[in-house]
């Protein structure tokens, strides 16, 4: 039996929780499953839940809740050996307080990014340049860990002239976008900031940040996330630094809303048979 918990596939059963807790009955089901299709925005209690049995899941989301958040991410980069910007994590501001009272010294040269540890399609990032930006930036990490949103990080700015490679796994694919900026000198460059999707610029380097994609996915059982890559553009042959892994990313670069559904189904049945199991039992509605 195939459990489907994704509101747009059905399979031979399907459950939409919204935002409440599985039934014991719908915890039998999932103690019955041979496969469960899990929704994008699956909580870590549900994917606990589902892991628990000997059902296979889509997507993987372990290494989502192992390692979560742009802090958790640095040290995932870091515990596989992968090409990452230097990144220090923080706890709360008074911690950056009292490791740099004096804020003309700062742990990285500038300029540097300060980012904060939940934030989504660069909400909460901050480019530092000068002690009056970095006041300003830690003034804003503040109101966002009095929201209840802690942790931060400092990470080195790779002179990639603000334009960042996104490479999308679904399944055993790579879909690989630029998101370039649409004005000089912009350097934090994203779709929510107007940034221009590019799917033809410097293919050389799509090639090698899909083949770095794709080593994620193998080490890792990533099979559905956006990875983002930046390149030192400068340099003689510019290799892809892993920047983020986005497990919630716009579609606008992989075609619309639409595409993005018809790409997953094809990823999810795709799945089902290279586990043996009945790819028909799953519809898209």
């Amino acid at each position: 039996m195939i459990l489907s918990f994704h509101p747009c596939l059905e399979a031979d059963v399907q459950i939409v929780l919204g935002d409440r807790d599985p039934t014991k009955e719908e915890r039998r089901l999932i103690g019955e499953a041979h496969a469960v299709i899990l929704p994008q925005g699956c909580s870590q209690d549900l994917y606990e839940l589902c892991a628990q049995s000997r059902a296979h899941l889509f997507p993987s989301y372990e290494t989502r809740f192992r390692y979560p958040g742009k802090t958790g991410q640095s040290l995932l980069f870091r515990d596989l050996g992968l090409a990452h910007p230097n990144t220090i994590r923080w706890g709360q501001v008074k911690d950056f307080m009292s490791a740099h009272p004096d804020l003309r010294s700062c742990p990285q040269a500038s300029p540097f990014f300060m980012k904060a540890d939940k934030g989504h399609e660069a909400h909460g990032v901050f480019l530092v340049k000068d002690e009056v930006s970095l006041v300003q930036a830690l003034a804003n990490l503040k109101r966002l860990e009095r929201s209840g949103l802690a942790g931060f990080v400092t990470q080195t700015m790779v002179p990639c002239e603000g334009n960042v490679l996104r490479a999308v796994v679904m399944g055993n694919r790579i879909f690989t976008y630029w998101k370039r900026p649409r004005k000089k000198g912009q350097l934090i460059t994203t779709l929510s900031r107007d940034a221009l999707i590019d799917k033809d610029w410097e293919p050389d380097l799509q090639s090698k940040g899909a083949e770095q994609a794709r080593i994620l996915g193998y080490r890792t059982g990533i099979n559905l996330a956006g990875v983002d890559f930046v390149f030192a553009l400068s340099e003689p042959d510019p290799q892809p630094v892993f920047l983020e892994v986005n497990y919630f990313f716009g579609r606008r670069g992989l075609g619309g809303l639409d595409n993005y559904y018809r790409l997953l189904f094809k990823a999810v049945k795709d799945w089902l048979r290279e586990r043996g199991l009945n790819p028909q039992s799953v519809r898209l509605v």
